[in-house]
C-alpha cells in the first residue's frame, strides 16, 4: 500500500508540473503581444513536430533519412493545389496531404530498406532533390514561382488568420498531439520493435521482428507527420514554392533532435526551444554582417554536440545532479525497484 501511495505521489506530482509547463505556453500570448515573439514560437512549434517526424524514422529506429523537407514540401503541395484547383477545405486537404505523402513514401522506400546506414541516407537526398526537380519543371505545381493560398477574412474553417495568436494554439496543439502519439509508439511492441532494430537489425529478425515491415510502418508515419506541418506551414505562410525542399531545410529538421537527445521523445522538442530561437536571434541581428550566420551557428552546436554531449542534452540531464534533486525534491519518485513492482501489480490487476 506504501509503493502504491508513493507511486501515486510521484504521478500527481509529475502531472501538476507538467500541468503547470502548459499553462505557462498557453498565457504567453496574453502576455506577449509583439508578433515577433509570437512568430517565432510558431516556427519553434512546427520545427519541433517536423523533428519529432524525423526523430521516429531516425532516432527511434535508426535510419537516418535526411529528406523530410521533401515530405514536408510534399504534403504542403499537396494540400494547397486540392484548395486551390477545387476549392477544397483546407482540413480536409490536411488529411488529403497526410494520406499522399505516406503512400508516396511508402511506395518509394519499400524497396529502399535493403540498404543500410549512409546509402539510406543518400536515397533519402536524392529522392528529396528529385521531388524538387519534379515540381520546378512542372507547370501543375507551378513550377519555380510556387503556389498562393488565397488571402482574406479570419476563418476557422478555412484555417486563415491576421493574428498569430490562432496559429500559436493550434502550432501547440499540433506539437502536444503529435508527442503524445510518438510516446504512445515509444512504449508500444511497434516502439520496442523499432528499437531492437536500430541496436542490431540481424538480431531483431532473429527473434521474430520483420524488419522491413515495421521501418516501413516507420516511415509512413513519418512522412504523414512531416504532411501535416507542411499543411500548418502552408497555411501559416500562404504561399509555398520549391525552396521548401532544399537539403537545408532537411538538416534543420535534424537538428533539434540531435541536439535535444535523439534517443528520447522529448529531444526534438528541447532541442527546438533552444536552436529555433537562438538561430532566428542571429539571423535577425547579424545576418546582415555575416550572412547564413544561423546555418553557421547550426554546423557549430552540432559539432559541439556530437563531440561533447553525442547523448544530447536529455543524456546529459538523465545522468545529472539537477535530475536527482528535482526527483526527490520536487517530484518525490520512488525508487526503480517500487515503479516496477507497483506496474507488474497495476498489469496482473488488468490481466485478470
Amino acid at each position: 500500500m506504501d509503493s502504491k501511495k508513493a507511486v501515486h505521489t510521484y504521478h500527481r506530482n509529475l502531472t501538476i508540473v507538467l500541468g503547470l509547463i502548459l499553462l505557462v505556453f498557453i498565457l504567453i500570448p496574453t502576455v506577449v503581444k509583439s508578433p515577433y515573439i509570437l512568430n517565432i514560437f510558431v516556427l519553434v512549434f512546427y520545427m519541433s513536430t517536423l523533428s519529432m517526424a524525423w526523430n521516429l524514422l531516425g532516432g527511434m529506429t535508426g535510419q537516418n533519412s535526411l529528406g523530410h523537407a521533401a515530405y514536408m514540401g510534399l504534403g504542403a503541395y499537396a494540400c494547397c493545389l486540392l484548395v486551390v484547383k477545387t476549392g477544397a477545405n483546407p482540413w480536409i486537404a490536411a488529411v488529403f496531404g497526410m494520406v499522399v505523402v505516406g503512400l508516396v513514401a511508402g511506395i518509394v522506400f519499400y524497396p529502399c530498406f535493403i540498404l543500410r546506414g549512409p546509402y539510406f541516407t543518400l536515397v533519402s537526398i536524392a529522392f528529396g532533390e528529385s521531388i524538387r526537380q519534379v515540381i520546378i519543371n512542372s507547370e501543375f505545381f507551378g513550377r519555380a514561382s510556387g503556389v498562393g493560398l488565397p488571402f482574406g477574412s479570419d476563418s476557422w474553417l478555412d484555417f486563415r488568420f491576421t493574428s498569430k495568436v490562432p496559429y500559436y494554439y493550434i502550432g501547440l496543439l499540433m506539437m502536444i498531439g503529435v508527442y503524445l502519439v510518438m510516446k504512445k509508439i515509444d512504449r508500444s511492441k511497434m516502439g520496442f520493435a523499432l528499437k531492437t532494430i536500430r541496436e542490431d537489425e540481424d538480431a531483431a529478425a532473429a527473434i521474430g521482428i520483420n524488419p522491413t515491415r515495421y521501418k516501413i510502418m516507420a516511415v509512413v508515419i513519418s512522412a504523414m507527420v512531416a504532411g501535416l506541418v507542411g499543411f500548418f506551414y502552408a497555411s501559416y505562410i500562404r504561399y509555398i514554392d520549391p525552396e521548401l525542399m532544399v537539403q537545408a531545410k532537411s538538416t534543420e529538421s535534424v537538428l533539434p533532435a540531435v541536439v535535444g537527445g535523439a534517443a528520447y521523445v522529448e529531444g526534438p522538442i528541447v532541442g527546438g526551444l533552444i536552436m529555433i530561437p537562438l538561430s532566428e536571434y542571429l539571423r535577425a541581428n547579424f545576418s546582415s554582417i555575416l550572412p547564413g550566420i544561423n546555418m553557421l551557428m547550426y554546423a557549430v552546436v552540432l559539432l559541439a554536440v556530437i563531440r561533447f554531449r553525442p547523448t544530447g542534452i536529455l543524456g546529459w540531464y538523465m545522468n545529472s545532479r539537477t535530475k536527482n534533486f528535482i526527483d526527490q525534491k520536487v517530484l518525490k519518485k520512488p525508487s526503480l525497484e517500487v515503479l516496477e513492482k507497483v506496474e507488474l501489480m497495476e498489469y496482473q490487476k488488468r490481466e485478470v
